[in-house]
């Protein structure tokens, strides 16, 4: 997906411009202000998780390295959606349950869209479409929320229903695969 690798003039933070952390998804961004770290001074933007109450302060000068992203067009959501429809093939082999949930929080820490989506694919493959495990859940759910959230902002729609959107083509994608 072409939209991993686009990113943020790091000259010109507006405070109430809404970007797309890697990790969190939309945050909005609340100031900017000067620090002083080991004795030099940096300039450093706070932003404001949507949806959530966590603050996150970054360097200015930093953003491109840390991944802030504007927020995805309609043509990145619906390439989004299509990737997440692409039917999903079983896996050959199995790795262990501990293995594979260690490569999928690892994959999603890389804050790439396509990761992000694999993993959501990969978690519904391996569990057949409803996570068993506790980690499995909440993986899912670290996964499909920041997602949900900044769809639900880009199309201006409830997060719920951009959340339904998400897990209901991910669902059908599988059923596919069982046909």
């Amino acid at each position: 997906m072409s939209v991993a690798t686009a990113s943020v003039d790091a000259a010109a933070p507006t405070p109430g411009e809404v970007l797309t952390h890697p990790v969190h998804g939309p945050v909005r961004i609340v100031s900017t202000c000067t620090r002083t770290v080991r004795g030099t001074e940096r300039a450093y933007v706070d932003l404001e998780v949507i949806g959530d109450e966590m603050r996150i302060s970054v360097p200015a000068d930093g953003k491109d390295v840390v991944g802030l992203r504007p927020l995805l067009e309609e043509t990145e959501i619906v390439e989004l959606i299509d990737q997440l429809a692409a039917p999903i093939e079983a896996l050959e082999k199995k790795a262990s349950w501990a293995h594979r949930i260690k490569s999928l929080q690892m994959q999603l820490q890389t804050g790439r869209l396509s990761d992000r989506v694999e993993v959501i694919r990969a978690i519904l493959r391996d569990s057949g479409g409803t996570p068993s495990s506790l980690a499995e859940r909440n993986l899912l759910k670290q996964a499909i929320d920041p997602l949900a959230s900044e769809i639900a902002i880009a199309r201006a729609v409830p997060r719920d229903e951009a959340q339904e959107l998400l897990q209901s083509t991910a669902a059908a994608a599988l059923e596919g695969q069982a046909a």
